[in-house]
């Protein structure tokens, strides 16, 4: 079975979907839910690679029986692969490289590209990489950054110059526009799951599409799911990975095998990290991991400076002016650093309880901030809107 990836961080997980897929009981709709950070996607990729036969092919994420609609930020994972991948140049970068950068083509599918007809996207130094301006489409983009990440399958030796050559030439293609295709909502679209339709119901082979939070879907695009879960083609396999299943529709719920990820604590996050790269720490999740190894040193302290601001006024029980908390919400933004930006406010909080701070005050604190990024996080409410409101709420309760 080919759950190699999922036994590296879940390894009881992986036992479970395995026992399942061998006495034949999966069904042909599954959910998979859990914590951000918990292997989810991992968990599905590996399913997805199985139940289509190309196990074999799971390192490298190279499938045309296997398509992904993702609601992600995967530009800090980009930006982390570049970065070990530069420094290390070793046979985990490289690998890693490769997956994270097929892991964002396989939304890259032949049955949406008509949708996506006429639309471009500008492509840093020119479409040629020459260095001037340039704009070409979406998929054929998306074709240059295969052919740039293909031969770094089979390239054991990678000298400086071509890790940074390669570097480079990604770099200039996968910016942010080209993670979602150029979309504005996030989730599958009722076109794009209607097409993905007609391309499941085409010949035998054994296929699956994997849609990922179905639950920040819109209202007619959830209801093509649902038609979809309750009539799937035969040879298809469909995989839902969510944050907040509470949020799914009952009639999609009772329509899938739900699989429940358990949260990874510091201690299995920083000993996978580890094994895979050589890189020896503590870290509260992969995602405070990618941001360290893909940021810049000054991104890193612009957001541990708006993290400092933010805390120190959340537990002094003050609000903060517009302005900085525009600038905060601005500087998480940019730099896709809101995962980092909440790691350090939360090891602020838990330092400043810890270190003899009134306990009333810093469960207040706590309670205030962690209601309203629940309420950011499960409904989708704006993460300024919820910063300003935390620090409110701690304000009023002082």
């Amino acid at each position: 079975m080919g759950f190699e990836a999922l036994s590296r961080i879940q390894k009881g997980m992986a036992a479970e979907l395995e026992a399942v897929l061998s006495s034949s009981m999966l069904p042909q709709s599954v959910l998979i839910s859990g914590e951000k950070g918990s292997g989810r996607l991992t968990a599905a990729l590996d399913l997805a690679f199985t139940l289509t036969g190309e196990e074999e092919a799971r390192p490298y994420l190279r499938s045309g029986s296997v398509a992904y609609i993702p609601s992600r930020d995967m530009m800090t994972v980009f930006r982390a692969s570049i970065s070990l991948f530069r420094r290390q140049r070793s046979s985990s970068s490289r690998l890693f490289l490769i997956e994270t950068v097929r892991r964002a083509l396989l939304q890259y599918h032949s049955s949406i590209a008509p949708l996506y007809d006429g639309r471009k996207i500008a492509v840093k130094g020119g479409s040629d990489g020459s260095g001037g301006k340039g704009s070409v489409s979406f998929f054929a983009n998306a074709e240059a950054v295969d052919s740039i990440i293909l031969p770094l399958e089979d390239a054991d030796d990678i000298t400086e110059e071509e890790a940074e050559a390669a570097s480079a030439a990604l770099c200039r293609r996968m910016i942010p526009d080209f993670f979602s295709i150029g979309k504005k909502a996030p989730g599958a679209s009722i076109d794009e799951i209607r097409a993905l339709q007609d391309w499941l119901e085409e010949g035998t082979a054994e296929k699956a599409v994997i849609f990922e939070n179905p639950e920040d879907c819109s209202e007619g695009a959830l209801s093509s799911m649902l038609k979809m879960l309750e009539e799937p083609p035969m040879h298809s396999h469909l995989i839902l990975i969510s944050s907040h299943p509470m949020r799914l529709m009952e009639t999609i719920l009772s329509r899938v095998r739900h699989f429940r990820m358990p949260a990874l604590g510091e201690e299995a996050v920083s000993a996978a990290i580890g094994e895979r790269f050589s890189i020896y720490g503590r870290w509260p999740s992969f995602e405070a991991f990618f941001f360290e190894e893909g940021c810049s040193r000054e991104e890193k302290a612009l957001i541990d400076d708006d993290a400092s601001l933010y805390a120190d006024a959340l537990l002094r029980g003050r609000t903060l002016p517009a302005d900085d908390i525009g600038r905060i919400f601005s500087d998480i933004e940019r730099i896709s650093g809101y995962g980092y930006f909440r790691t350090l406010v939360e090891a602020r909080i838990a330092s400043a309880v810890s270190g003899g701070m009134d306990t009333g005050r810093g469960k207040r604190s706590w309670r205030a901030y962690s209601s309203m990024m629940t309420l950011a996080d499960v409904y989708n409410m704006s993460i300024r809107t919820a910063l300003d409101l935390a620090l409110r709420e701690a304000a009023d309760g002082k």
